[in-house]
């Protein structure tokens, strides 16, 4: 009686053993595996959150501006000036410019005639007699177009300046005698500090002069030589007669600065 073929087993032909099966080699003694050595799974890193300390923010030291050694200095009351023989070829934007660069102009008044039109004069309000000494030493006699600026004070707003003057000396050294200081009220000492800030208004001043430069320079051609030889000839007389006024202390340009101060204050209170 002949029995089926195993499944999945080839024939072989008598007296041949089956194969062995593979995996251990035959004849090696099977080594039981204890229980207690078990392969150990692989750790997984769990990312954990690293707290940072930061430093407490530390607050700015506030760094407080440097104030123009100017500042520190006894200001003194509002000083007015005289602006005169001021040429047709300069605008008035030129003039309020030269002004601010000697210091802080509190007003500027530029004299109108009947019709309008702004004349040769007017009167600038500084903030500081400190200021108006800078005006007079750099802006008076200044070539500006065809004429020369001219730059004074009346009498009131001088002795204001002497006083001014007279302070600041004897908060600088507070030494001398009177022969000293009487020399040098009459030529006006300036100390280093005081030279090398002119130096450096002069050198603006002259910039501006020179951004005008094409005003200035330009030729008035709705002019005939007669005719403008005439006005500089009336120009001329005018400022001998502002330079007469200093014997006379100048008592018009006193009342001029006298009305402008009285309508400044009226306008802007007291």
């Amino acid at each position: 009686m002949s029995f089926p073929p195993h499944l999945n087993r080839p024939l072989l032909p008598p007296g041949i053993p089956p194969p062995q099966y593979t995996g251990f080699a035959s004849g090696t003694p099977m080594i039981p595996v204890h229980m207690g050595i078990m392969t150990q799974a692989p750790a997984v890193l769990v990312p954990t959150s690293v707290p940072v300390v930061s430093k407490p923010a530390v607050p700015r030291k506030e760094v407080a501006p440097v104030r123009a050694k100017e500042t520190d200095e006894p200001s003194g009351p509002t000083t007015t000036v005289f602006v005169g023989n001021i040429s047709e070829k300069a605008s008035d934007m030129l003039i309020r410019q030269l002004l601010a660069k000697c210091g802080l102009v509190l007003s500027w008044k530029r004299v109108q005639g009947a019709s309008g039109k702004l004349q040769a004069f007017g009167f600038c309000e500084y903030k500081e007699p400190e200021s108006t000494l800078r005006a007079l030493r750099l802006l008076h006699e200044l070539q500006i177009g065809d004429k020369k600026l001219l730059v004074k004070v009346d009498a009131k707003t001088k002795a204001q300046l002497d006083e001014f003057k007279a302070k600041k000396k004897s908060s600088t050294n507070g030494n001398g005698t009177a022969a000293e200081d009487e020399k040098e009220e009459e030529d006006e000492v300036i100390d280093e500090d005081t030279q090398r800030r002119d130096q450096i208004v002069k050198g603006a001043i002259d910039g501006l002069i020179r951004e005008y430069a094409s005003e200035l320079n330009a030729p008035s051609n709705d002019e005939s030589p007669l005719r403008r030889k005439r006005k500089e000839k009336k120009e001329e007389e005018d400022i001998n007669a502002i330079d007469g006024l200093e014997d006379d202390k100048r008592d018009l340009i006193s009342r001029e600065i006298s009305k402008f101060r009285d309508t400044h204050k009226r306008s802007y209170g007291d």
